[in-house]
């Protein structure tokens, strides 16, 4: 599991998981809780492993492509 900054309250939590004997890569957005606890919320995506590869490929061209900033 990995977690990525998003901003003060949030993260973005990278994890395997596993449904019905399938395993699954999850990217969802955690919020930060009053007692500070990190709760999911409904907003992220699910794929199978065999697409993160084509997935990566695909943030890097975007990313590749986006004009920078300064």
């Amino acid at each position: 599991m990995t977690d990525i900054k998003r901003n003060d309250t949030e993260i973005v939590r990278v994890s395997k998981r596993e449904y019905k004997g399938h395993e699954f890569i999850d990217l969802r957005i955690y919020y930060q809780d009053d007692e500070g606890d990190y709760k999911p919320t409904k907003k992220g995506i699910t794929i199978n492993p065999k697409l993160v590869d084509e997935l990566i490929d695909a943030l890097k061209k975007e990313k590749d492509s986006a004009p920078e900033k300064e």
